[in-house]
């Protein structure tokens, strides 16, 4: 492996999808500052040779470092990759239990488009929908899982506007 990585550009990529897996190829040219096809070229060369995995989740092709990460994390990371997801699930993270009204007051989006990320969350098993006396919240199913994700992968690192993210972020 180490000769595939010789040179300075597939190193770069490499060492951004190990440290950022799940990114898609717009996000891994602009991360780097290079032309979309000459991270397209590199990707395809490493994946090729059993370097990187690419896994097509929400009309993107994501990037993973080869064996290291399992389906089911790749599927949570997939979608902690996207900003409007990762907030819900950072704010359910801090409100263990939320109903959608309290989830909207939070963010700057209609309410069919909360909706429709919360039913992408629901389907994908991150998010549940649970029942307190005669109201329904939305809750995250398997908090360590998610906070380990988020710990070890911090997806919200690359969202333009995260960089502190965690610090307001206070677990119970």
């Amino acid at each position: 492996m180490k000769d595939l990585l010789e040179l300075e550009t597939r190193r770069k990529i490499f060492d951004l999808v190990k440290r950022n897996p799940g990114l898609h190829l717009s996000k891994i040219s602009e991360l780097l500052n290079m032309r979309v096809s000459l991270i397209e070229y590199h990707l395809i060369y490493l994946e090729k040779n059993n370097v990187i995995a690419s896994m097509k989740e929400s009309g993107y092709t994501r990037y993973y470092i080869k064996d290291k990460i399992g389906i089911v994390d790749k599927k949570v990371l997939s979608i902690l990759r996207q900003e409007i997801p990762l907030r819900i699930v950072l704010y359910l993270l801090k409100k263990v239990i939320a109903q959608h009204k309290e989830i909207l007051n939070q963010f700057d989006i209609a309410p069919s488009t909360l909706s429709y990320h919360l039913k992408k969350l629901v389907i994908s098993g991150i998010v549940d929908v649970r029942t307190f006396g005669e109201d329904r919240g939305y809750s995250v199913n398997d908090r360590e899982l998610i906070l380990q994700l988020i710990i070890q992968y911090k997806p919200y690192s690359v969202i333009e506007g995260f960089k502190d993210i965690w610090l307001d972020l206070t677990v119970d």
